[in-house]
């Protein structure tokens, strides 16, 4: 099985010929200065599957490989090359519409056509759902960022008497190095929409793990929660806690 995959494998022009368990490789009206790179990696038509990787190229029609062929005497062999794509890093963890024919939609396949050596193959890249994560930054290693999970703790109901101070708390646990930010939210009454809460009058820490009120009075009843973000993962809300002036 070629390394890359047979997608991406394309024929080498003329005719190899490998001497008795050798590392040297030769041809007739080859052009492995063009086609072939050291590092690459060619397979011989009679040992479908087994690739041996390029030392280096002295002219068109011989090379060098890493290691010794385990052919013996073979003569008159057609050779093969197999190659890493070159991936568009950009588009390993999102794609726009006009890459991806009727918009972006999980599980679309991106088909991009080879060009100059690679002619005549087609290179398939499909992505599964992601929902809303985000990319990782443009800083980082896109080939190995992995993207990060967020979790919560329960956001525990508050009591307290009139014109007391109370506070709403939630631990965040992340993996991959993600880093939470912390943004609190208030339900007045307990009913309607959820709204984000700013450093004013009675509310403070509202970008923390622990908002603060320095005062309840005309609280009660109200529900706090917290939304949890952070790059390379996906956003959680916690429960809905609810302040009580007992």
């Amino acid at each position: 099985m070629a390394l890359w995959g047979d997608i991406d494998v394309a024929a080498v022009t003329g005719t190899g010929v490998t001497t008795n368990k050798s590392v040297n490789v030769s041809a007739t009206n080859g052009e492995f200065t063009t086609e072939l790179a050291v590092g690459e990696y060619v397979v011989f038509s009679n040992q479908a599957g087994v690739e041996y990787q390029i030392n280096s190229i002295t002219d068109d029609d011989n090379l060098v490989l890493t290691t010794a062929t385990t052919n013996t005497n073979a003569t008159n062999l057609t050779m093969t090359k197999t190659e890493k794509p070159a991936y568009d890093n950009e588009n390993v963890f999102g794609i726009n519409a006009a890459e991806a024919p009727g918009g972006v939609t999980p599980g679309w396949v991106k088909v991009t056509n080879g060009t100059g050596n690679r002619a005549g193959r087609v290179q398939y890249e499909t992505l599964v759902a992601f929902g809303d994560h985000t990319k990782p930054s443009e800083s980082a290693n896109l080939d190995d960022a992995l993207f990060g999970e967020i979790s919560l703790s329960t956001v525990a109901d508050q009591s307290a008497a009139t014109g007391q101070a109370e506070a709403f708390s939630v631990t965040a646990t992340t993996t991959n190095n993600v880093v939470a930010t912390f943004q609190w939210q208030l339900q007045t009454g307990g009913t309607g929409a959820f709204a984000d809460i700013s450093n004013a009058g009675v509310y403070s820490n509202a970008t923390t793990a622990t908002l603060g009120i320095s005062d309840n009075t005309g609280l009660d009843g109200n529900k706090y929660r917290c939304v949890v973000s952070g790059t390379g993962a996906t956003s959680v809300t916690s429960n809905a806690a609810l302040l009580t002036e007992s």
